[in-house]
Order: C-alpha cells, then sequence, then structure tokens
C-alpha cells in the first residue's frame, strides 16, 4: 500500500519554497523605491500623501528590512563555510571580505535611512 497525505505527497517529500536570494532581494529593493518613487510626493512640494499610501509603502518596507539581513547572513555564511573547498583561496578571501564590507554598508545605509525617517517625521 502507498501511503500518501491528504495532499497526495508521499511522506518524504518536502515542498521546497524557492530561495531568497540576494538579486532578488535587490531587485525587490529597486521595484519597491521606484514604486516609492512615483506614488509618494516630493518633500518640497506642500502635498499630503493618503494614510494609505503611507501603509502601502512602509509594510512592504519594514519586510524588505527585515528579510535583508536574514538573505546576506545566510549567503555569507554559505560563502565562508566553502573557503575550504575552493583552489584559489586568497583571490576567494580577498573578494568575500569585501563583499562582506558592502553588505554590511548596505544594511547600514538602510538602517540610518530608517532611523532618520523616523527621528525626522516623530518631532
Amino acid at each position: 500500500m502507498d501511503c500518501q497525505n491528504s495532499r497526495g505527497l508521499h511522506p518524504n517529500t518536502r515542498m521546497r519554497l524557492s530561495r531568497i536570494t540576494i538579486s532578488r532581494i535587490a531587485l525587490a529593493w529597486v521595484v519597491l523605491l521606484f514604486c516609492a518613487a512615483l506614488i509618494l510626493p516630493n518633500l518640497d512640494s506642500h502635498t499630503r500623501s493618503l494614510p494609505v499610501v503611507k501603509a502601502i509603502v512602509a509594510i512592504p518596507y519594514t519586510i524588505f528590512f527585515i528579510v535583508t539581513p536574514i538573505a546576506l547572513v545566510t549567503y555569507f555564511n554559505r560563502a565562508w563555510r566553502r573557503v575550504s573547498s575552493v583552489p584559489n583561496r586568497t583571490e576567494y578571501v580577498v573578494c568575500l571580505s569585501l563583499e562582506s564590507i558592502a553588505g554590511a554598508g548596505v544594511l547600514g545605509f538602510f538602517a540610518y535611512l530608517t532611523v532618520s525617517f523616523a527621528i525626522a517625521h516623530l518631532r
């Protein structure tokens, strides 16, 4: 007898979700910031956006702000574990170090933007 669960899947079959990669995170940020630039009014204009529009922009921003560090940590953890198996170890470590510094800079930049935006609007 073939054992299957209620969905018709074999018990050892796992559902595989698509991987969150650095390129997908970067593309998502580009799309979000582009859409926010189109939707939200200029800073020097006197028009005000609706609270619903602000929420529509703020919710994906918050989600991306949480998912981005997780994706970066996962990427760099896997990359640093491969150091012992690559043939050109010195070049790999130098490039990975530069990528790690750039990734930390991007996270710091987004954290700075978030904190400065929150401080400016809470005054």
